[in-house]
């Protein structure tokens, strides 16, 4: 996290505010921390690597968009004659040359503790386990990577922009979250993974900014195998698209007449409520609360992107200030069915002293 602020906001000074595209930071930082869990230490800091797991996504999704424009049965031949595709297949030509090295020494360290007899230490990422699941099926780890990037870099990277923004635009929570960091890594000692569990204000506020601008438009995208009655007597036929609308998660029958603006505290205090400690924080899902999805199908990566947030935030709420003004507005959302932040927007940005060593 050090890092990859050095390198995008070094130039960020106590005494003059700068303007910061936040939204391409966002998935830098959020590129960063994942790889550093998904290849380990060498790997993660590789550039080129960085550019390839954020570029995939946003060129998959350009491909996507553009292969729907043709009818299914010619798709099998236009994605060869489009740039999207081929820039999706350059893409993983570059992930194939930087990953294939990485799993050959590795499988080559294997080979030799086994005959040496010797217990090897295994690095604690992603390749390792996917080696280890592998087994003697051939596996494309290049392109196991580069999924692992699409699921976890852009949709919290978003999420990450939205809260940030709503930080800003409330800006007297954003002390308050600070008094609740520092507290919190003075009483641990650090960063810990109880310490993430600790900043309950923080939980409160990624849900809160999560349930105003949750980054699909639609949920839970789901197709009936065979014809469903509901208890209501609606009738879901076979094969139909069916999908929950996320404008629920601002039903003023669940969230009172503030349902449409943005409430810091609103699941902080529902948690303190009796027995509702659990059913209102940032991973959990319910009928309620369903921008993860909800059931046996919700998110699996929520726990992981809610600790990279908190740790990100956490760093980015101590080490600066954050402001709009008239001249620089919240961005505007990219609006088709996914709650995005535009790209090119700003955010004014000045350095402050940490009140702890981050």
């Amino acid at each position: 996290m050090k890092q990859v602020m050095q390198e995008h906001l070094g130039n960020i000074t106590t005494k003059n505010w700068k303007e910061v595209k936040f939204v391409p930071l966002a998935a830098q930082i959020v590129a960063r921390l994942s790889n550093r869990v998904f290849l380990g230490k060498k790997l993660s800091t590789s550039k080129e690597w960085l550019n390839v797991s954020i570029m995939y996504t946003v060129d998959s999704q350009i491909a996507l968009q553009e292969l729907q424009m043709f009818p299914p049965f010619t798709r099998w031949l236009v994605h060869w004659f489009m740039p999207s595709m081929n820039r999706c297949r350059e893409h993983i030509r570059t992930a194939r040359r930087i990953i294939d090295p990485e799993v050959a020494e590795r499988y080559k360290e294997r080979r030799n503790a086994l005959l040496s007899g010797k217990t090897l230490e295994k690095p604690r990422d992603s390749i390792s386990w996917q080696m280890d699941n592998a087994g003697n099926v051939p596996y494309d780890f290049a392109r196991g990577q580069i999924t692992l990037g699409v699921a976890a870099i852009h949709t919290t990277s978003a999420m990450m922009s939205g809260l940030l923004f709503d930080l800003v635009e409330n800006p007297a929570i954003i002390e308050e979250l600070r008094k609740e960091i520092v507290q919190v890594l003075q009483e641990d000692g650090g960063w810990k993974k109880t310490s993430l569990y600790k900043m309950k204000l923080l939980d409160s506020c990624m849900k809160e900014s999560q349930r105003l601008h949750p980054v699909n438009s639609f949920v839970m995208i789901r197709s009936p195998t065979e014809d469903v009655t509901l208890s209501d007597g609606t009738r879901l036929p076979k094969n139909s698209m069916i999908a929950i609308p996320a404008v629920y998660m601002r039903d003023p029958a669940i969230y009172g007449p503030t349902a449409d603006q943005f409430d810091g505290h609103r699941f902080l205090g529902l948690r303190e409520q009796t027995g509702q400690e659990n059913k209102w924080q940032f991973v959990t899902t319910s009928p309620e609360m369903f921008a993860f999805g909800h059931g046996m199908h919700a998110c699996p990566g929520r726990f992981f992107a809610s600790n990279e947030v908190k740790i990100a935030i956490g760093h980015l709420l101590l080490s600066y200030d954050w402001k709009f003004d008239e001249k620089l507005r919240r961005p505007k959302s990219l609006k088709d069915s996914r709650d995005v932040p535009d790209p090119n927007g700003g955010v004014w940005c000045k350095a402050r002293n940490a009140e702890v060593a981050l």
